[in-house]
């Protein structure tokens, strides 16, 4: 069965190659992305890459040709935009005759949730659910390399943790199980129609994180609770933008999330829409989920 990972040149989609390459013959694993060049070590190995733009449809029926699965890696734009992609892109799939779409969604999806990226999500989900091919879902909790390599890091310098979310939890999931979570429903059949939530094994406060960070980092740390509007008002006076724009760096090149969304999700978070926990990455994987405490110890230098 040829396999089509759209989003390939992104960690995600590399990951999920890598794994797909040691289960399934390389000329059945197609890689879509719109910098061909990138993935150049892949078609060395074996596999497809073609260009594919869900922003140009005409693209996507070159792009999708021969394909019978594929997994649907969600875009980084969030509102509008990325709905039109993701619809364009369930469009075309159909179109090109797959019979199963996996879809990178998100934990917490509930038609009320306040956060802006689960409202992308939920439409997404909706679409797929009547689009015509199977579906799955991948409900993949928030990463906790963000958590470890992001957050911490910046609440070791400035000896504050600093969240709207107050006490909302979350089951903090490595990247990684998410990667193999998705190879494996690629790889194996019988997860038509399944829902699964990708979450880390334990339910996590941010204060609880930041506890863990001051610990292992060796300073303190302050866990302060603000508004929603204090919470805008900080990043605006930091000079992050509101919304998202493509393509937009940080200066160690990170990407940029805009805050509007961000305390979206803090406040989904508060109300409770993220506290899941499930063993879905046992069961998919056959091994336990790596723990927050397990992704702290395993990038120890960026507390540093």
């Amino acid at each position: 069965m040829s396999i089509v990972i759209t989003g390939a040149s992104g960690s995600f989609g590399r990951g999920v190659a890598d794994l797909l390459l040691e289960k399934i013959s390389p000329p059945e694993l197609i890689l879509v992305t719109r910098n061909p060049a990138s993935l150049a070590e892949f078609a060395r190995r074996g596999a497809q890459v073609r260009f594919g733009d869900f922003d140009q449809p005409e693209t996507l029926a070159q792009a999708f040709r021969g394909g019978e699965k594929m997994l649907l890696i969600s875009t980084l734009a969030v509102g509008p935009r990325r709905q039109r992609q993701h619809r364009t892109a369930i469009e075309a799939a159909t179109s090109a005759g797959f019979r199963h779409i996996v879809y990178t969604s998100s934990v917490g999806i509930h038609p009320k949730s306040p956060s802006l990226a689960v409202r992308d999500h939920y439409f997404t989900e909706e679409l797929l659910r009547h689009a015509g091919p199977a579906f799955t879902f991948l409900r993949d909790s928030q990463y906790a390399e963000v958590i470890v390599t992001v957050m911490a890091p910046m609440a070791l310098r400035t000896g504050k943790w600093i969240m709207s979310a107050r006490d909302g939890s979350m089951a903090f999931v490595s990247k990684k199980d998410c990667v193999a979570s998705a190879t494996a429903v690629l790889a194996s059949s019988g997860h038509e129609g399944a829902v699964y939530e990708i979450t880390g094994p334990e339910l996590y406060t941010f204060r609880q994180a930041a506890a863990i960070a001051a610990e292992l980092g060796g300073r303190p740390i302050e866990y302060v609770e603000v508004t929603d509007d204090e919470k805008l008002a900080m990043w605006d006076a930091a000079g992050v933008p509101r919304t998202y724009d493509e393509g937009l760096k940080n200066d160690d090149g990170t990407g940029i999330w805009g805050s509007e969304e961000m305390i979206s999700y803090e406040r989904a978070i508060r109300e409770g829409y993220f506290s899941i926990c499930s063993r879905h990455v046992d069961l998919l994987t056959g091994r336990p989920a790596r723990s927050l405490r397990d992704v702290f110890s395993a990038n120890l230098e960026a507390l540093n």
